[in-house]
């Protein structure tokens, strides 16, 4: 038995939001998620669920393994779609939390006398 793994065939007209949520809530994405942990949760769950490895009913591990390949086909779709946005404030808002703090820290604070 195998799962097409390879179809990556989605296209971003056939998005909504809503194929975008459910397609995150079966990766198991939280609300941020980075192109490398949404490739590792994908790798993960295919071990897990993918009938030639998966010790629970072969037709239940098919469905899993088809709805995984679907989720993150949806994912990828929704992510080579995306459009960045390279406005200073937007660019800050997407850095990681710490680097995000201190930049803008520096911005509100840069000329301040008392911080030189």
């Amino acid at each position: 038995m195998s799962v097409n793994v390879g179809c990556m065939g989605m296209d971003s007209d056939e998005l909504d939001s809503k194929m975008v949520f459910e397609a995150a809530k079966i990766l198991h994405l939280g609300e941020r998620a980075s192109m490398d942990e949404i490739k590792a949760r994908y790798r993960d769950l295919m071990k897990r669920w993918h009938p030639d490895n998966c010790r629970h009913d072969p037709d239940l591990c098919k469905e899993k393994a088809e709805a995984i390949v679907h989720a993150y086909e949806v994912i990828v779709a929704y992510c080579s779609s995306y459009v960045f946005s390279f406005k200073d404030s937007d660019i800050i808002n997407s850095l990681p939390h710490g680097i995000r703090l201190r930049e803008k820290w520096e911005k509100q604070y840069r000329d301040d006398p008392i911080w030189r």
